[in-house]
């Protein structure tokens, strides 16, 4: 029998001894096996360990094969707490029997000074002897449960082989009739699931198929909304023209397994829809497919878009906005990209008009250019009017109205250096002295700025003027990689200044952000920025990793922004000419 040595300090004579007992089926729990563990496990604890303190931690039908137990997470729990010295089991795979999960739980037990011991196996773990041997059985116990699989595996595909139901959930158009254990067709959704079929055998087209259905009020067999997924699914499965098929994917989601693995056997099941209605809409569904794969469409799946990632959201129904697609490709090579409302797109359920790059683009970096302008302009902003004159100039902004006056006293309070209570800016201004704190650290901060800079520079020079110093794509991934540098040290820089003069930059950290990007891009000679050859001439996803390095979200309403948020909590609510609020 394992013997353990007892400590003797008082922390430990407060801890507990844990005993932990599991069975994996109602079988067992009807029987004495629970009963039979926790007996072997008191007896143990009494007059081996002479243990004052014990618990009990009971899962009752749970399996092996993972860690989600209630009783169990709540003994690792208590572990990571310090208040267990010793796990008892009766056997080791009644705490596990997988070795992954078991080495991750083993390790959590030495961190925290936990005793293992399994009666059955008769050793613990305070050697190494007792460690090695541990996991020598749990490889075995490991295979064990695999082999187990297997054999119960063979026996559903040997059901299947007869064509025998293996309890699924019932598909849209099915249910289960528990007289005959078998399926059959539901005459409540049967028509309706008929009807989908004759749609797309007449659209050729999923987006079709889920618009009748939004129409129409046709539910999911859970009363879900349709998407042009879920039809697709509907569609392609072979149930439907009475066909079986099983051990098709690893999962309910997982990869498609080897043909020669998958069981299929036709005419099982009464027909759902005529065969040859089946057969003409899956001729067509790979037909799309294939066509989606053409060498002329893959340059859209290689396309950045840059206000991807639910950075675009709906003004009316608050969802995100998503690429439907891209808009024809400028004469300098700019191909903006289109942007829908998911909810719009996908259920149908909203009526936002579309978004596209051409505006949404040139109105971003505009506005934040504009930014930078005004925080370089402190001095001569007397008033949030003057503030706003240059935060609005531009074609960009000719039809706002003006910016909503409790978002633009907050900016001009941060360039002022004095933000208001309450105004949910992230930010917290230093003291005023502790710029002198800073000194030494802000003098290395800024000659590696300057290092940086020169760096830049030098990069552009020998790109520019050095056929044979590097390709197109080296200089654009250098630049890129020290750009990023330099904005992560010039927001160290806005974090570390401190006094009245440069609060601003502090309170408006990204602005930093944007100002070495504009700088490191920007079109020369163009103070303006004129978004087509802008984002032509720079990666896109350079602009893509900027837009989202700075902005939380841009609300979008009739394809015009009239909201931008940053990540530091700083909103910015656009009235246009036509509207009173937002």
């Amino acid at each position: 029998m394992a013997y353990v040595k007892k400590s003797g300090s008082a922390a430990d004579a407060e801890k507990i001894v844990a005993l932990y007992t599991r069975v994996s089926t109602g079988y067992q729990i009807d029987k004495d096996s629970l009963p039979f563990q926790k007996k072997e496990l008191s007896a143990y604890c009494k007059h081996i360990l002479h243990a004052e303190k014990t618990e009990l931690f009971e899962d009752a039908g749970k399996s092996g094969k993972n860690t989600d137990r209630p009783a169990f997470l709540r003994m690792m729990k208590k572990i990571r707490a310090g208040e267990i010295s010793h796990v008892v089991v009766y056997k080791i795979d009644r705490i596990s029997r997988n070795l992954v999960d078991f080495s991750v739980m083993y390790d959590e037990f030495k961190k925290y000074r936990v005793t293992f011991i399994s009666l059955n196996e008769q050793f613990d773990t305070s050697s190494a002897i007792g460690e090695a041997v541990l996991k020598i059985i749990l490889v075995f116990a490991e295979l064990e449960r695999k082999l187990t699989s297997e054999r119960v595996i063979g026996v559903m595909i040997d059901r299947a082989m007869s064509g025998k139901w293996n309890g699924a959930r019932m598909p849209f158009g099915w249910k289960w009739n528990p007289e005959t254990e078998f399926p059959e067709h539901d005459p409540v959704e049967l028509e309706k699931a008929r009807t989908l079929y004759r749609v797309y055998d007449e659209t050729h087209s999923t987006a079709k198929v889920r618009d009748y259905c939004y129409d129409n009020d046709i539910q999911t067999k859970r009363g879900g909304k349709w998407t042009t997924t879920t039809i697709l699914n509907f569609l392609k499965n072979p149930m439907n023209k009475g066909d079986y098929r099983y051990n098709y994917r690893g999962s309910a989601r997982g990869t498609k397994k080897p043909e020669n693995e998958v069981v299929y056997l036709p005419g099982v099941f009464p027909p759902l829809v005529d065969p040859d209605l089946w057969d003409r809409v899956n001729a067509v569904i790979k037909e799309n497919g294939a066509k989606s794969r053409t060498p002329q469409n893959a340059h859209i799946k290689k396309h950045v878009h840059v206000f991807t990632g639910g950075i675009l959201k709906c003004s009316y129904c608050g969802a995100s906005f998503q690429v439907s697609r891209l808009d024809k490709k400028r004469l300098n090579g700019f191909q903006p990209s289109l942007y829908v409302c998911t909810s719009r797109r996908t259920y149908r359920a909203c009526d936002a008009s579309g978004a596209s790059d051409v505006i949404i683009g040139a109105f971003f970096f505009n506005y934040v250019r504009n930014l930078v302008q005004a925080t370089k302009s402190r001095a001569k902003i007397g008033t949030p009017a003057d503030l706003e004159r240059i935060l609005l100039s531009g074609d960009e902004f000719s039809r706002i109205r003006y910016i909503d006056p409790s978002d633009l006293d907050i900016i001009y309070q941060a360039i002022r250096g004095t933000i208001a209570p309450g105004s949910g800016v992230t930010y917290i201004p230093a003291p005023p002295d502790s710029d002198k704190k800073n000194a030494p650290e802000l003098s290395g901060l800024r000659t590696e700025a300057a290092r940086l800079s020169r760096a830049l520079d030098r990069l552009k020079k020998a790109y520019l003027f050095d056929d044979d110093a590097m390709s197109e794509a080296e200089y654009l991934s250098t630049r890129s990689e020290l750009t990023e540098q330099l904005t992560r040290i010039n927001n160290k820089i806005a974090d570390a200044l401190t006094d009245e003069s440069y609060s601003a930059a502090a309170e408006l950290s990204f602005v930093n952000s944007a100002s070495s990007f504009l700088l490191s891009y920007r079109l020369q000679g163009a103070d303006h920025i004129v978004y087509s050859d802008f984002a032509a001439s720079v990666d896109a996803l350079v602009l893509k990793n900027f837009v989202n390095m700075i902005v939380d979200h841009i609300t979008v309403k009739d394809g015009d922004p009239v909201e931008i948020v940053f990540k530091n909590g700083l909103r910015n609510r656009f009235i246009y000419q036509d509207e009173s609020t937002v």
